[in-house]
């Protein structure tokens, strides 16, 4: 069940990319370097404390730092997409366990947004698919917005963002606060 929901989570969220414009596969012509951070390795050039981050493939991605997608295994597709939320467009990386949005900021790419595709993923906290609002305020507390169906939890300069129905978490995503 939690498998469908995720298959599900994940054609809305290409539907809702799509609203912006048509996906377009990612230039392999595009020579744009990857961002790196100054000491040329996976770490994060800001530490979690200052936001929300999550823990993929033992590199710490963080809504708003640098991206280098050669840290990361080779993702299952990309692909650059008009921005709903910066001017320009953003590539998407869709990986096994999720979709990483990131945008290039001029000097490498960014990361926007990390949503979280497989139902047996876990936040870095433990949050999964499937739990209810209750395991939400224990592991996140209650101070969070409220719009609709989602929940918003800002630390820093990132949010994790939570769609609930009846109660039960049915999305979970990690963005940059613009």
């Amino acid at each position: 069940m939690k498998k469908l929901i995720a298959l599900l989570l994940a054609v809305l969220m290409v539907a809702a990319l799509a609203a912006c414009d048509t996906q377009q596969p990612a230039d392999p012509k595009d020579t744009t370097p990857p961002a790196t951070n100054p000491s040329g390795n996976t770490e994060p050039s800001k530490p979690a404390e200052e936001g929300f981050s999550f823990i993929y493939e033992g590199v710490e991605l963080i809504p708003g730092a640098p991206f280098d997608p050669s840290a990361l295994p080779e993702a299952d597709s990309i692909f650059t997409v008009p921005s709903c939320a910066i001017e320009g467009t953003d590539n998407v990386y869709s990986y096994p366990a999720l979709e990483l949005t990131a945008y290039n900021d001029g000097s490498g790419e960014v990361i926007y947004s990390i949503y979280l595709t497989d139902a047996d993923t876990s936040t870095t906290e433990g949050l999964y698919v499937g739990d209810d609002l209750a395991r939400v305020t224990e592991l996140y507390g209650t101070t969070y917005t409220e719009n609709g169906t989602e929940l918003t939890f800002t630390k820093g300069s990132t949010c994790l963002c939570l769609i609930l129905n009846d109660g039960t978490v049915i999305s979970i995503e990690y963005r940059m606060v613009v």
